[in-house]
């Protein structure tokens, strides 16, 4: 069924042929889960179960990670339709300004098509070499190859970016902006941010910012094949090759990985999928009518699919069931109430106030301050762009807007509990991605009073490791 709607219509599982008692089992299973940040299921073009994990908001964009790749895709189509690109062109064309930087002859045989379904001719990742360098494309085009391009599927998110900086050289705007008026608009979706190189181009292959409804969307595009309020978004030539295996990662070890790869887009064992590091998911069921949008900080993105196939697919029924209401109910209850741990420890306790000094870092703090509150405390770093907060609430989250790199700054959300007499444990998410903290403070003689450990790190670290003086 199509959705033409800007706003996703909601209903009841039974009415789309799903009972509410699997989906129950699902979202428990999925709940036992570190961390499943948000779930969104549709059938026929509807929703019929949303939960967030709080403090996780449906308003809050998230970080997508890898999942930014599949809409490079969809602008790379749309910029074909309008003769701007060919995929079948080399890449090389595009950047005739790099000429002299190409120094391997076989990078001239790069085709756009090639850094789609990521067999370039790199063995590995050349974005390891990018982060120190300010011309990414430069670097890309001056890298050496492997393999022959065509040939071997190795997962690039270098490409992804080349792509993005194609976009940028034929139409003169990034892809975020392409896209507005072309995909963003008509779905209703305001994206947040698009990560950007030093030069200014979107990254490509990661650094878009959606809500999960937003992510919905698009997983319900993609079912219509493009299609929406009888507007054909995409094209559907295009997308119908972009979802379908053009390269083979049979190499890879598992399941859901080694099915086959589009034009940024994976193969499922069930359908397809765009997806994204720890567990950001745009998942497409054509032959059932499904479409699924998760966000999750998870080490494991393959137990979420697992779970989906076990608990899901053998309860999908082609007709309208009998509504079940207390499963209904107790289903919506479950959703609404989900939810992080706290720190587990005495919340009662109080302390003096600290200061500490740090030595030199490449971060440039200077300090940190820890002050009690009547139900909460706060640490106050001094840092080469002023003072920066945390604020950590004792049996609650405590909201903050927090950095401490010259990275913009995140949501972020922080509980604290005493572990033992002398350690106070504050955990922290940043809610609009996926990573997370736990700060350690020790109040005996320890020689490190203050320590930081940084969880689901999957590219730069967001969190710096100091040492106190």
């Amino acid at each position: 069924m199509k959705n033409t709607m800007k706003q996703l219509i909601r209903t009841t599982p039974e009415a789309l042929g799903i009972p509410s008692a699997a989906l129950l089992k699902l979202l428990r299973r999925l709940e036992k889960m570190e961390y499943i940040n948000s779930f969104m299921l549709l059938r026929h073009g509807k929703v019929c179960l949303e939960a967030w994990l709080k403090p996780y908001k449906a308003t809050v964009p998230h970080q997508l990670f890898s999942l930014s790749k599949s809409f490079t895709s969809c602008a790379v189509g749309l910029a074909q339709q309008e003769g701007l690109l060919n995929i079948h062109e080399r890449l090389i064309k595009y950047f005739p300004q790099y000429e002299n930087a190409v120094t391997d002859s076989r990078m001239r045989q790069v085709t756009l098509q090639d850094l789609l379904t990521m067999r370039s001719g790199h063995l590995s990742c050349p974005t390891q070499y990018f982060w120190d360098q300010t011309d990414w494309r430069k670097v890309f085009l001056s890298s050496k190859l492997e393999a022959e391009p065509g040939t071997h599927f190795t997962y690039n998110s270098g490409a992804s970016y080349m792509l993005a900086a194609v976009i940028k050289q034929v139409t003169s705007c990034n892809v975020r902006e392409y896209l507005m008026p072309r995909l963003f608009a008509p779905l209703g979706i305001a994206p947040g941010i698009w990560e950007n190189c030093p030069q200014g181009i979107n990254c490509g292959g990661w650094g878009l910012y959606l809500t999960t409804e937003d992510i919905a969307k698009f997983a319900q595009l993609l079912l219509q094949n493009g299609r929406w309020h009888d507007r054909q978004l995409l094209p559907a030539d295009y997308l119908a090759e972009a979802v379908s295996k053009q390269a083979d990662n049979s190499a890879n070890t598992l399941p859901d990985w080694q099915v086959g790869y589009g034009y940024q887009f994976w193969r499922s064992r069930h359908g397809y999928r765009a997806d994204g590091a720890a567990g950001q998911y745009a998942v497409m069921l054509p032959e059932s009518d499904v479409a699924i949008a998760v966000t999750a900080c998870t080490g494991n993105m393959q137990i979420i699919l697992d779970a989906i196939w076990e608990e899901l697919l053998p309860e999908l029924h082609d007709d309208a069931l009998p509504e079940a209401p207390e499963a209904w109910n107790e289903l919506q209850q479950l959703a609404k109430n989900m939810s992080l741990p706290t720190v587990v420890g005495d919340i009662t306790r109080r302390s003096e106030n600290q200061t500490w000094l740090f030595a030199e870092n490449p971060q440039g703090i200077k300090s940190c301050q820890l002050e009690f509150g009547e139900n909460d405390c706060t640490l106050t770093f001094d840092g080469p762009n002023g003072l920066e907060q945390l604020r950590a609430g004792f049996g609650y989250f405590a909201e903050s807007l927090f950095k401490l790199t010259d990275l913009s700054a995140h949501p972020t959300v922080a509980s604290a509990a005493w572990k033992n007499d002398h350690t106070l444990e504050i955990h922290t998410f940043i809610t609009d991605g996926i990573y997370r903290d736990i700060w350690q403070i020790d109040f005996s003689d320890a020689a490190e009073p203050l320590k930081n450990t940084m969880l689901c790190a999957c590219f730069r670290p967001l969190r710096p490791r100091f040492t106190c003086r």
